[in-house]
């Protein structure tokens, strides 16, 4: 065989090698990953076939003694957004619901908001707000926050929930914990519905979430193995019992991925986790434009490869050739007259091609539904996975030319956020802590 016809079937067959178990490894996270009412849906028809069978006349869903339920909010220069966030949280209809609003040192008016509503008859007995002026050493701003939050917080749950995001449905708390109770989860994650969005914005919301997807592995989440696992700072619903086990944000105070690093620690203590789409339910306009969420995810990236260079470039090497290399060796064998030409050397070019295609064709035809994507967002594939890659260049760049990451105003060393990494596996030392 000669040597260049050798070159395009080794090309081929190991680009293959790696899209293949990629795509059925999201494929099978995308399907395992429902959207949120079809999970609630699913225990209520179980509940009323269950009443229905018993014979009772009960037709309520709701427990005589419903759990109690904590929402913590955290809220930085949130004056656009948190007063639609609040009040979609007082219109809850959950009986045993309370709302801590933590206002981080904001310097817009999203204090006075607020105070504001915190007056309202409405909000008496529901919603406390927490004026937060300063910032100890060794904490990034939201982490104290949220830890503020939660040890103010009394119910057997507690919600962590960013100040831009609204619920859409009165109802969908007190669901969302029914359903929540009923199989027996310790950690509900959301994925929030981020509509209306651009066609390249969705293209490069979509590369990020299905690298989210691979790396909570959430193509074995059923089966509570104490590996993988992740967390959404737009829903975070954890079981109070749960969230102290792992000492609650202690280990996280200095970690910029703190709600995805939350939902990692509680699986690997042993807490029992899902994922969920929260289309039409969870909404949260996460960023206006596929280059705000280039800048957007400035804090995140860097500190997700350790703050280590060297790793950093491995990793980008290793996803720009996964995700272009496809494309590129196809372009070259047409270039060079494989396509068409030799069967086996033009199956092997054009291999790793079809089967990326194939895969987000399958994927949206099956799971589109789930978030409301458009397959011309899905074809927009590689566009969209070059912003991430910028999103991690851009992280990479700014991190080390700042000596740290500047994050609502505050600039936060370096040296202190690599102390503060949480690895993985840190969270299996909880698995036999009893609370």
């Amino acid at each position: 065989m000669p040597s260049a016809e050798s070159a395009w079937i080794a090309a081929g067959t190991a680009l293959t090698a790696v899209w293949l178990p990629v795509s059925a490894a999201l494929l099978k996270g995308l399907s395992k990953t429902q959207p949120l009412e079809d999970f609630l849906a699913l225990h209520e028809e179980q509940a009323r076939t269950r009443i229905a069978a018993a014979g009772t006349t009960t037709t309520t869903l709701t427990p005589p003694t419903p759990p109690t339920l904590s929402v913590v909010v955290t809220a930085c220069d949130e004056a656009e957004e948190i007063e639609s966030a609040v009040r979609s949280l007082l219109r809850q209809d959950h009986p045993a619901l309370e709302i801590v609003v933590v206002d981080d040192r904001s310097r817009d008016a999203t204090g006075a908001i607020l105070d504001r509503i915190a007056a309202e008859p409405g909000s008496a007995g529901r919603l406390v707000v927490i004026h937060n002026r300063d910032l100890p050493p060794g904490r990034l701003g939201k982490c104290h926050a949220c830890a503020l939050g939660a040890a103010r917080a009394t119910g057997e749950w507690i919600l962590f929930a960013d100040g831009d995001v609204r619920f859409a449905t009165p109802d969908l708390l007190s669901r969302t914990l029914f359903a929540a109770n009923r199989a027996r989860l310790d950690h509900v994650a959301v994925l929030p519905d981020l509509r209306p969005q651009s066609l390249l914005t969705e293209a490069t919301t979509n590369a990020f979430g299905w690298l989210y997807l691979l790396g909570v592995r959430a193509y074995e989440m059923d089966k509570d193995a104490a590996r993988g696992g992740g967390g959404v700072g737009a829903f975070n619903l954890v079981r109070r019992t749960a969230y102290d086990r792992i000492g609650g944000h202690d280990l996280l105070l200095m970690d910029v991925a703190d709600d995805y690093k939350l939902g990692r620690l509680l699986k690997e203590s042993g807490a029992r986790q899902r994922l969920f789409f929260g289309r039409d339910l969870v909404l949260c306009r996460w960023h206006k434009d596929a280059l705000a969420v280039v800048r957007g995810l400035e804090k995140n990236f860097f500190g997700g490869f350790d703050y280590s260079l060297a790793k950093t470039l491995v990793v980008m090497t290793g996803l720009s050739a996964g995700a272009f290399g496809p494309l590129a060796l196809f372009v070259a064998a047409l270039f060079a007259g494989i396509l068409p030409g030799d069967a086996r050397s033009a199956t092997a070019a054009a291999a790793p091609l079809i089967v990326q295609v194939l895969a987000a064709v399958v994927g949206h035809a099956a799971f589109g539904r789930r978030v409301g994507g458009r397959l011309a967002a899905v074809l927009l594939f590689p566009a969209g996975f070059a912003l991430v890659l910028a999103a991690i260049a851009n992280s990479t760049w700014a991190t080390l030319r700042r000596g740290g990451v500047a994050w609502r105003g505050t600039l936060y060393p370096l040296a202190e956020l690599r102390r503060g990494l949480v690895p993985p596996g840190a969270g299996r030392r909880f698995r036999d802590v009893r609370t």
